[in-house]
């Protein structure tokens, strides 16, 4: 269409990855420096309530975000579906059974979730950064399945 004000769709398949440093970055700070801090305590063993529930918790955290690839490392759009990646581990959904993505966007621009429904409570709510490449192409293709 000539003159049109419709944005062009991203050509498919599209894949948005985060660069090397920062993929890097986030699996020190959300995975490694969590288990070694919960490393210590085991060894060390201190008694104050702040150790105990650091103990409970921090196991529970590096579960949940590696049950949950709440965020992802790669998204892969294809025209038969949405991929999240993480850990070797992807969370696939076929367009065909997708009845909704929501996006929601917050005040601090750097992030948006987005949610694909219907999903269980293990899977279909992921936090992008915009630091992923190409961020908006992939918030804007997103926003049009909504």
């Amino acid at each position: 269409m000539t003159g049109s004000s419709r944005a062009v769709a991203p050509a498919l398949p599209a894949v948005h990855a985060y660069s090397q440093a920062r993929f890097v970055l986030s699996i020190v700070l959300q995975d490694v420096v969590p288990a070694l801090v919960l490393f210590g305590l085991v060894l060390l063993r201190p008694e104050s309530a702040f150790a105990r529930a650091f103990a409970v918790g921090a196991p529970l955290v590096l579960a949940w975000g590696a049950v949950t690839l709440h965020f992802p490392s790669r998204v892969e759009l294809t025209a038969d579906g949405i991929s999240f990646h993480r850990y070797g581990r992807a969370h696939a959904f076929a367009w065909k059974d997708v009845r909704g993505v929501r996006v929601r966007r917050f005040l601090v621009g750097d992030r948006v979730l987005v949610r694909i429904l219907p999903s269980s409570p293990w899977r279909g709510r992921y936090w992008i950064l915009e630091s992923i490449d190409r961020f908006d192409d992939l918030v804007r293709a997103l926003e049009a399945r909504a």
